[in-house]
């Protein structure tokens, strides 16, 4: 099956439907209903329960096609996507439970998404312990707490949840992620999601009050502090998915930007796509596009490939999602600028572009930790001699 091009059949009717979506900041019920009557449920499900499991380079393929659309609908599919992606690359996960959620994307059209982040911890990735907290009762858990920024909720079957596991004084504090379902007792979501961009990603906080969960429902464990069992693979996954979107939504303003330079014809009867300054624009957009997907696609090809030449893979991966988020910024406003004044009007998707393309500045990874991540290579990491030594 042609993916990228399904992809692109479907965006064009999300496209219709975002404007209200948008204004409302409701969720796009029917756009998933879609995905999941064209198969999509299973793309990046292993082949071995009945899924695509197509490559990295599809998988960013289809969201960057699908944001041209939607920014929403791509983002907060992504969640789901990424994690059956990871889990093939670094499986983390008991089988029993990957094949339970496989089976259900694919039979039930059941959703699953990591949530992690919290008020007062913020992303767990700023190395802070989270609130939530799951204490041993009987001979399974008790779990308690809140998370926010958790996407796809309104529609999430499989909650994975981050939760601290309470250590005798004097321990290492301990967090484990648990499965969570959508039908236990104590599960609750709050409509808290009320953004300034993508706003139609049902990004609400979860509540869990007293959910009892057995045994197997800790699905991994460690010592705070200690690397994630996906590795680098979660990072992959996920800060290139973040690209594949946000080049999707500033590809999405270019064009518009484009068409409205072909067609737009001041009183002076002279098309604007003939002024020097519009021209300028639009090429330095097309630079800075391209020069974003090409970065997104080394880096993609590098981890695909378990490539050790040059700059280390994961690097490459902070790279490009630095310079394409930073990029397709600089180029939605380039496209504002191309349209004027109306660009701000409600009626118009782009000033939806403008807002939709900042959001992911506040995935990981975050800007500052991502530089220090090539910082650290740079200056406190070995440097390997070229040749031999004389």
């Amino acid at each position: 099956m042609d993916w990228v091009t399904a992809a692109r059949e479907l965006a064009a009717t999300f496209a219709l439907r975002a404007p209200e979506h948008d204004r409302a900041g409701s969720f796009p019920f029917e756009n998933f209903a879609d995905l999941r009557a064209a198969g999509f449920f299973g793309l990046t499900v292993p082949e071995r329960f009945g899924g695509a499991e197509v490559p990295l380079a599809t998988y960013l393929a289809v969201l960057e096609a699908l944001a041209r659309g939607d920014g929403s609908t791509a983002l907060a599919f992504m969640m789901h996507l990424k994690t059956f992606g990871q889990e093939r690359d670094a499986p983390s996960y008991p089988p029993e439970w990957l094949d339970q959620m496989a089976r259900g994307a694919l039979e039930h059209g059941h959703l699953v998404n990591t949530v992690a982040t919290e008020e007062g911890l913020g992303s767990p990735a700023g190395g802070g312990l989270p609130e939530t907290v799951a204490i041993p009762s009987g001979d399974g858990w008790l779990l308690d707490g809140r998370k926010t920024f958790a996407t796809l909720a309104p529609v999430l079957h499989y909650f994975i949840v981050l939760a601290r596991v309470p250590v005798p004084e004097g321990e290492t504090p301990r967090v484990g992620n648990f499965m969570v379902l959508r039908t236990d007792p104590g599960v609750r979501i709050e409509a808290t999601w009320d953004s300034l961009g993508m706003r139609a990603t049902g990004s609400h906080d979860v509540v869990f009050d007293g959910v009892r969960l057995s045994p197997e429902r800790l699905l991994n464990g460690r010592a705070h502090g200690a690397g994630d069992a996906r590795g680098g693979a979660g990072m992959a996954w996920f800060a290139l998915g973040i690209c594949a979107v946000t080049l999707g939504v500033a590809t999405a303003a270019r064009d518009y930007a484009v068409t409205y330079a072909r067609e737009r014809t001041p009183n002076s009867n002279r098309t604007i796509k003939d002024y020097p300054g519009v021209r300028t624009r639009i090429a330095r957009m097309d630079l800075l596009i391209q020069r974003s997907r090409a970065l997104m696609d080394d880096a993609c090809r590098a981890w695909e490939a378990g490539s050790s030449e040059g700059m280390p893979v994961l690097n490459r991966v902070a790279v490009a999602k630095i310079e394409a988020l930073n990029s397709c910024i600089e180029a939605v406003d380039l496209a504002m600028r191309v349209v004027g004044g109306v660009s701000l009007q409600k009626s118009r998707p782009i000033e939806r572009y403008y807002r939709d393309v900042r959001a992911p500045l506040h995935n990981p990874p975050l800007e500052d930790r991502a530089l220090e991540m090539l910082a650290r290579s740079a200056l406190d990491e070995p440097i390997e001699p070229a040749g031999p030594a004389e």
